[in-house]
């Protein structure tokens, strides 16, 4: 674990160095809104001044200016997620947390688990594994498939038309639903009863986006 620390050590003296971005801070804050996604030339969807799809997790924490450790999950049916939790941060005018999840396949997962350093369990009934070094360095380098946000403050209906108009809701229960945007790379969980979370991938990855969402409300776990 040692090792580990000195790794992340390494990392937040490299973002340290980083220039800053020229843009404006007004320019910023609206850069940094959920709402201001959009799908790039090259098929990724721009959210946060980060290309979803086409950015390594290294590349992520770069672009983020944060620090996350990555971690394998297993749920109680046995998947498997490799995934990193960022802690509640500012972005432009709004508070959130974020976690993204690493695209690998199953027999690095497998092998991952194999190697793992110790677990703990989650409030989602998930186990949760440390990473060797060796393999936080290959998770570090893996793409990030999906994004998801948290965000700290509950949204109204009125708020959520910031996003525009949803091309299919999809009814979860009598308070909650997904706003699903497959041409954005976006959807959305709005329940009128509870806190609400944002997903987002390349427009490429949306059915496996929409086979991934939740169908009944669950704790997320950093």
């Amino acid at each position: 674990m040692h090792m580990k620390k000195i790794l992340l050590a390494s990392l937040f003296l490299i973002l340290s160095a980083c220039d800053t971005p020229n843009a404006s801070d007004q320019e910023k804050i609206k850069a940094s809104l959920p709402w201001k996604a959009h799908t790039t030339a090259d098929g990724s969807t721009h959210v946060l001044g980060v290309d979803i799809g086409n950015t390594t997790f290294k590349q992520l924490m770069f672009k983020l200016q944060l620090l996350a450790e990555p971690a394998l999950f297993e749920a109680s049916d046995g998947t498997l997620t490799l995934e990193a939790y960022f802690g509640k941060k500012r972005f432009g005018a709004l508070e959130a947390r974020l976690i993204a999840e690493m695209d690998a396949d199953e027999a690095l997962l497998k092998t991952m688990l194999a190697e793992q350093m110790g677990k703990d369990s989650t409030p989602s009934n998930h186990w949760k594994y440390a990473l060797s070094v060796k393999n936080t360095r290959i998770a570090n380098d893996l793409r990030v498939w999906r994004l998801v946000y948290l965000p700290v403050a509950d949204y109204d209906l009125k708020q959520m038309k910031f996003f525009g108009e949803p091309q299919e809701i999809l009814k979860i229960n009598n308070t909650a639903e997904y706003w699903l945007y497959p041409s954005k790379g976006m959807a959305l969980l709005y329940d009128s009863n509870g806190k609400e979370i944002f997903y987002y991938v390349a427009p490429r990855d949306y059915q496996r986006l929409r086979k991934s969402l939740p169908m009944k409300r669950q704790i997320i776990s950093g």
